[in-house]
């Protein structure tokens, strides 16, 4: 059957349940906790902050989707902008971290349930796997699948989280709040940095641009409603988290669990221990789903084996993209096991590709978006936003600076490569008109 193309079957309903799914990860279980300590009550103040800035993230980046609906999101509109060269790196840059943060993803959720359970620490590794396949499984099937049940898990995720929050608000109090800027506003902005983390994943959803039904309008509102559900999600749980005082007694992946046992009984440690690994799957299936997309475009465009562009014949999906997805995913996890690394330091290198690659992307979507569309202003806001980042990511910061070398490095290569005789050929005796 020929290649007709992605289908176009995703929805306003689908498009913001994928768009949450892909930056709510098994995070959100941490993150308020972890600001608190290092900033104290003025975490909130970060977190606020952030809001505004994934606001105007998921603003700029879902309206140059809907002027350049296309599968290759940000590296797509680093064409259309800044030309070949820099699109070549930002490609890089993806293709460098993606495979890498998405099992990290479902290695945390499957690690707050071997910490629950007291199971041993390879287990993780084994349901990580689970988590991984299936959603590549589902994305094999189809978006109108997986979107299916995205939207499901999604509002379960939403439900518990906001439920347990909702419960601890009962025991906040005010005097909690102070002492309000304990260890001053370096620390607010290291928390701002730890928050940058729980927003990445909003990139993925730009690559699903052409599967939506009328991705000039529901391309962008479901980012704007993704990031309006996220904001109100974190920011409350960040303000029982400091109301309550959890975040002194909670260690490691319990502050969520203790809010809910507290507020519930014991039997609520094993419903967080579920959310967490929902959590991981609603993430890892929405960046399976965006970076197969990329891996299709790049392919589709001459930038990768053009294998990788081959579409599934019944469900139009990049099912060779996927399965070798799942290949580099099978291998990762197989080091995992061999050598049980720390999550954070597996993490930490490639996510801070992801600061270059927003800065990148909103600069992008500040050239091609018209003069008046707000999504211009909203990607000047963010840009700033990520060049005030960027220092505080050292040294993770190298890791996207040696691939860009490596880039430099192969591109003058292909430059300075002896002409092959018929090119040579070519341009001693050009053809005449």
């Amino acid at each position: 059957m020929p290649d007709t193309g992605l289908h176009r079957t995703l929805r306003i309903t689908d498009g913001t349940a994928m768009a949450v799914g892909s930056v709510m990860g098994p995070s959100v279980l941490v993150l308020p906790a972890l600001t608190a300590r290092t900033a104290g009550p003025a975490a909130v103040l970060a977190w606020g902050a952030m809001s505004v800035f994934a606001l105007a993230l998921a603003l700029a980046l879902g309206r140059a989707g809907a002027r350049l609906p296309h599968a290759g999101g940000i590296v797509a509109y680093t064409r259309a902008a800044f030309g070949p060269r820099l699109t070549t790196l930002t490609g890089y840059w993806l293709l460098a971290s993606v495979p890498f943060a998405v099992p990290v993803i479902a290695l945390v959720g499957a690690n707050y349930i071997t910490a629950y359970y007291g199971l041993a620490p390879r287990w993780a590794v084994a349901i990580a796997a689970v988590l991984l396949f299936t959603s590549c499984a589902l994305n094999a099937r189809g978006l109108r699948l997986s979107g299916w049940v995205q939207v499901r898990l999604v509002v379960l995720t939403g439900a518990v989280l906001a439920g347990v929050s909702l419960l601890g608000a009962g025991r906040v109090r005010a005097a909690r709040f102070e002492p309000f800027l304990p260890h001053g506003w370096g620390a607010v902005g290291t928390a701002a940095l730890l928050i940058f983390w729980s927003y990445i994943g909003f990139e993925m959803v730009v690559h699903l641009a052409e599967e939506f039904r009328r991705p000039a309008r529901d391309l962008p509102l479901s980012m704007v409603l993704a990031s309006a559900v996220l904001s109100v999600l974190y920011c409350l749980s960040a303000v029982v988290m400091v109301g309550t005082g959890v975040y002194r007694d909670a260690s490691g992946l319990a502050p969520v669990s203790v809010l809910a046992r507290d507020a519930l009984g014991p039997v609520a440690g094993s419903v967080t221990a579920c959310f967490a690994l929902c959590c991981s799957f609603v993430a890892v299936h929405t960046n399976i789903a965006g970076f197969s997309r990329l891996l299709y475009a790049q392919a589709r465009d001459g930038k990768l084996p053009r294998a990788l562009a081959r579409l599934h014949p019944r469900h139009g999906t990049p099912a060779r993209a996927l399965a070798h997805l799942a290949a580099a995913f099978a291998l990762l996890l197989a080091g995992v096991a061999l050598t049980m690394p720390d999550l954070q330091e597996l993490i930490a290198w490639p996510s801070a590709t992801f600061v270059a690659v927003y800065l990148v992307g909103t600069a992008a979507a500040l050239r091609i978006l018209p003069r008046r569309d707000i999504g211009r202003a909203a990607a000047a806001l963010a840009a700033l936003v990520c060049l005030a980042i960027l220092p505080f990511s050292w040294p993770a910061v190298l890791y996207p600076a040696a691939v860009a070398v490596l880039v430099l490095l192969l591109a003058r290569g292909t430059a300075h490569r002896p002409p092959t005789p018929e090119r040579e050929k070519t341009v001693a005796h050009p053809r005449p008109r």
